[in-house]
């Protein structure tokens, strides 16, 4: 069973914007210790390496539904995880809710695009 490409796509290049964004975000974050910038980083790149190996395979025209599992599974985790964080900690301005929230729920809305209607 292989995904769609087309479904899968969206997926991946919105993973790609986000993360890479972020990554950049975080870089010019001077007020980040050496610990808080690992952690964020290596979030980042488990996102983008999750993607790419999905996009490797999508290329090669190999299986790649177990990859993109993988993809889903981290993307539905963290956001679960982290944005369910965001929005209960009252450190956070509403804007930055705001914000979250629309990542978190555009990329479980990607997650379930990528994931349906596979072929055979």
């Amino acid at each position: 069973m292989t995904p769609s490409k087309w479904r899968v796509a969206p997926l991946l290049a919105w993973t790609y914007v986000v993360w890479v964004s972020r990554s950049r975000t975080v870089l010019l974050n001077d007020q980040l210790n050496a610990v808080e910038l690992a952690w964020r980083l290596l979030a980042a790149a488990i996102f983008l390496t999750l993607a790419s190996v999905v996009l490797f395979h999508m290329v090669r025209g190999t299986r790649s539904w177990r990859s993109l599992q993988l993809l889903a599974i981290w993307s539905v985790g963290f956001w679960i995880i982290r944005g369910g964080g965001i929005l209960i900690d009252s450190q956070w301005t509403i804007g930055f809710k705001i914000v979250h929230t629309l990542l978190m729920f555009g990329t479980f809305a990607l997650v379930a695009v990528s994931m349906s209607g596979k072929r055979r």
